[in-house]
């Protein structure tokens, strides 16, 4: 069911529920309204009652009779119907349980006598003990009253609560008619139009509101596009050249004529070219585990100085080879609550950098610190530093602070970005910066992971 069609049908429902509670309450005030008046001419009818007692002297004239519909009797003490008005049957109107309450004071009931409703009231005759004067009245034009306004307004109601039924489902289409050209002119935008956008009406109201909001949204599903299309391309060619370098390698391997030494050579080269393709997948599957939220991070009690003691130690023959000096800087006993596997990869990434841009004879630096509760991870070298306009995509997945894709010019650029992942996942940032005194630093910061004590 649409929109428009719920909206109808709910104010349609409200209105006639309305409808008929005033309705009930109109049609019980005049209800009420027409008992009173008839309880009105019953009591002008009881004073009068008195009359067709006999006088105490001589006998007079008969007295008149009393006009109109009413219904009118004298009861004696022994329950007989001794005086009656024109019309008025000799059974009393009363039973003897109601005679007995009418001789206490005025009683009101309405009753069926011969078929027909009729309103009854009694009470005692003054200055006669145990008599009762008792008045009826048939309540068929009262009831047809309240009958005749009953129908009138269910005819009326209808007609009323279906016409503004009807207004209600063209209101509702004429307010919804904005929502559906958005979806019209929505449905008929294509994806490779990153220009497209939705026409935003100048009423400021909700629609205008739904229209910026949609909008941001389809600018923000661009980028994404844009970024996925990016990292698409970036991956097809960074995969690229280990693909070409080991083609060739192998090409080169099975020609005929090679001696053992080249073949030994162009093995290596090929499973070096291997190698790099493994690592450029799996920092691939890394990073899209971290883009679905299912980057496993296992957190246990550490030693951050033996972590990071292991990561210098393993990069200490690469640093020899560029002529540059590890040192590592961690107080005793630092205790965190993190992924050491996880950690130690962002680690070893970071050190995998410095020693690459580090110059020779210049040292990296590696130290952790506790603040607090926090643990800060710092990595930092004495090499050019980051390009300022490099630093606001420095932990981008293929961004590297030159346009240059050859092997000599370092990694795949998704180093930083898997320590970003790492930093995110355990609920911590990434930060990277330049030194005053020169050179590049990086920090992991992972708050609330210190622990007291030594790890267990």
């Amino acid at each position: 069911m649409s929109i428009r069609l719920r909206v109808a049908a709910v104010f349609t429902l409200a209105l006639a529920i309305a409808f008929v509670l005033g309705s009930w309450l109109l049609a019980s005030q005049l209800n009420g309204v027409v008992v009173a008046a008839v309880d009105s001419g019953l009591t002008i009818q009881l004073n009068q009652a008195s009359r067709l007692l006999p006088s105490p002297g001589p006998a007079g004239p008969a007295p008149s009779p009393v006009p109109g519909d009413y219904l009118i009797q004298l009861i004696d003490p022994a329950g007989r119907v001794r005086r009656a008005g024109p019309d008025t049957p000799t059974v009393p109107l009363l039973t003897p349980s109601q005679q007995r309450e009418a001789r206490q004071g005025r009683i009101t009931l309405t009753e069926t006598i011969d078929g027909e409703s009729q309103r009854v009231m009694a009470e005692p005759v003054p200055g006669r003990p145990g008599w009762t004067a008792a008045a009826a009245v048939s309540l068929e034009a009262a009831d047809g009253t309240v009958s005749a306004l009953v129908a009138r307004l269910a005819i009326g109601g209808s007609v009323f609560v279906v016409a503004f039924g009807i207004g209600a489902y063209l209101l509702a289409r004429a307010a919804l008619a904005p929502v559906e050209r958005l979806r019209r002119e929505a449905a008929a935008m294509s994806e490779r139009d990153a220009a497209a956008r939705l026409p935003v009406p100048a009423t400021r109201d909700e629609i205008a509101a739904l229209a910026g909001t949609m909008n941001d949204l389809l600018e923000r599903l661009h980028a994404t596009l844009a970024r996925q299309r990016s990292l698409v391309a970036d991956a097809s060619h960074e995969l690229r050249t280990p693909f070409a370098v080991l083609s060739a390698e192998l090409e080169l391997a099975a020609r005929p004529g090679r001696s053992r030494a080249e073949l030994a050579e162009a093995v290596g080269n090929a499973a070096e070219e291997a190698g790099r393709l493994a690592r450029i997948t799996d920092d691939l599957l890394t990073l899209a585990s971290s883009d679905e939220r299912q980057l496993e991070i296992r957190a246990e009690p550490a030693d951050v100085g033996g972590l990071l003691a292991r990561s210098t130690e393993q990069a200490r023959r690469r640093a020899a080879e560029r002529g540059v000096t590890l040192r590592l800087s961690v107080p005793d006993g630092l205790t965190a609550l993190i992924d050491a596997d996880r950690v130690r990869q962002a680690a070893d990434n970071l050190i995998d950098n410095a020693l690459r841009f580090a110059p020779p004879g210049s040292d990296v630096a590696v130290s952790a610190a506790g603040t607090g509760s926090d643990i800060t991870i710092t990595v930092a070298d004495a090499g050019p530093g980051f390009e300022p306009g490099f630093l606001p995509h420095a932990f981008e997945r293929f961004s590297r602070p030159d346009d240059g894709r050859a092997r000599t010019n370092g990694g795949a650029g998704l180093g930083l970005a898997i320590v970003d992942a790492i930093a995110r996942a355990h609920g911590g940032t990434a930060m990277a910066g330049n030194r005053p005194e020169g050179g590049a630093m990086v920090q992991l910061q992972f708050p609330g992971a210190r622990l007291p004590g030594p790890p267990a």
